[in-house]
């Protein structure tokens, strides 16, 4: 239902170009403006943004194994920013809710349009850096440890646009405690049923998504930790 209310804010009503800036220097100032007249203008240019940011960052990671995983990688990687946003927004709901700050649902829509909107805008910050690290011819557990180090960034980032447009007042605290534990749950969990975004080197055929049992996104971190340090038993 929130990507179907989202994209409906798109027919009809021009993106804007001058409100990337606003994204980056006041992004909880423009959540806060999605209660005014602009809320569709302001909902189509971070869907826009999501889009695009998504597709040049999973494009670029996908470069490591080159090939369909290029494109594999390009639509999956806003799939998984748009889905935590989705699978979070009522859950956010609930925790300012419980946290003594209520929120209609159209607020809470605003403000996840714009946290992944700006994620998307460091992700795309990222892009240049990561495209380097695979250029100078990186190890794969490296470059995966890079990408997901960005990915990380860039969630902060959006968890810091949302977080400003809820404000101040009581509870505050303990209600962005609540949020970071579960947007970085959601978000991590729902980039890794998405995967690959790489593409592992051992893997013969690419697909677009992987059906084996890997051990989890902690267990494949670890793993790939392990191998940049030299570390036996990776």
């Amino acid at each position: 239902r929130m990507v179907a209310r989202a994209a409906g804010a798109w027919r009809g009503h021009p993106v804007s170009p001058a409100l990337l800036d606003r994204l980056l220097r006041a992004p909880g100032q423009l959540a806060r403006a999605c209660a005014a007249d602009d809320a569709p203008t302001i909902a189509a240019t971070c869907l826009l943004a999501m889009a695009l940011g998504g597709a040049v960052f999973g494009a670029v990671a996908g470069s490591l194994r080159g090939g369909p995983q290029i494109a594999f990688a390009a639509v999956k990687l806003p799939l998984a920013l748009l889905g935590a946003l989705a699978l979070c927004a009522p859950a956010f709901t609930a925790l300012a809710a419980a946290f003594g700050k209520p929120l209609p649902f159209r607020a809470v829509l605003s403000l996840v349009l714009v946290a992944g909107a700006r994620a998307s805008l460091v992700l795309v910050a990222a892009a240049p850096p990561l495209w380097l690290t695979i250029d100078l011819g990186a190890p794969y557990h490296a470059v995966k440890l890079a990408a997901t180090l960005a990915y990380a960034l860039a969630g902060l980032a959006g968890l810091k646009a949302l977080l400003s447009g809820l404000g101040e007042g009581p509870g505050r605290r303990d209600m962005v405690a609540a949020f970071v534990v579960l947007f970085a749950a959601v978000g991590g969990q729902t980039a890794w049923v998405l995967r690959p975004y790489l593409g592992d080197p051992r893997d013969r055929d690419v697909t677009f998504l992987v059906d084996r049992q890997e051990g989890g996104l902690p267990h494949q971190l670890g793993r790939s930790v392990r191998a940049v340090l030299g570390v036996p038993g990776q």
